[in-house]
């Protein structure tokens, strides 16, 4: 069986998805704490990836509610986009 196919290997997508993403935006948040900056960054295009990961929850809340792991990163995932969001706006709007 090709490991592309292999449901054991499948299963884990939602741990390996989450830590690639959580990777992201706790090197965005270091960068722009230690920067003192959000130049650069998108707040439309964090609250698109929100709104993304707000659909997977929703997915895995309907489609697949067995899977509480990949429903309770995904969460944890949001979670983490939202304090990159409230970042981009503090240091974008409010500073």
């Amino acid at each position: 069986m090709r490991p592309w196919s292999d449901p054991r290997i499948i299963s884990k997508t939602p741990l390996a998805t989450i830590v690639l993403l959580e990777h992201a935006n706790i090197q965005q948040l270091i960068r722009m704490w230690s920067e003192g900056t959000a130049e650069g960054q998108s707040l439309w295009g964090w609250i698109s990836v929100g709104f993304a990961l707000a659909l997977f929850i929703n997915f895995y809340r309907v489609c697949c509610p067995k899977e509480k792991f990949a429903f309770w990163a995904t969460v944890l995932g949001l979670g983490m986009n939202l304090l990159v969001i409230l970042t981009v706006v503090w240091f974008r709007y409010l500073v």
